[in-house]
């Protein structure tokens, strides 16, 4: 059983389209292949419920949180500027391009 959760990112985000399922599914997407390499962090999932609005983050993940994941995250401002600096750092040696933002998407059980 799996239940509404909430996502917390710091990096960069992708619309995911049908084509490119089977690739995150298989782990052979370029995107995720080169945060791999470089040591970071990625999650995709269904964001838009019966819609199907499929998401990729690929950066740091600070948290998941819901029923059935963490209740609350707390933030120490000194280590969070730390683990952007080093998540851009990253980013950049993976070759992603885009400005990193911090994301807080909801992702509602289906």
């Amino acid at each position: 059983m799996s239940a509404d959760t909430c996502i917390v990112f710091f990096g960069l985000r992708y619309e995911v389209r049908p084509d490119e399922i089977e690739g995150l599914e298989l782990r052979s997407d370029a995107r995720v292949m080169a945060a791999r390499r470089v040591g970071l962090k990625y999650y995709w999932g269904n964001f838009g419920g019966l819609e199907e609005k499929y998401l990729l983050f690929i950066g740091a993940q600070l948290g998941i949180l819901g029923p059935e994941n963490a209740q609350e995250i707390k933030f120490v401002p000194s280590e969070v500027q730390d683990l952007f600096e080093r998540t851009r750092a990253k980013l950049n040696e993976a070759l992603l391009v885009g400005e990193p933002s911090l994301y807080f998407q909801w992702q509602p059980d289906v």
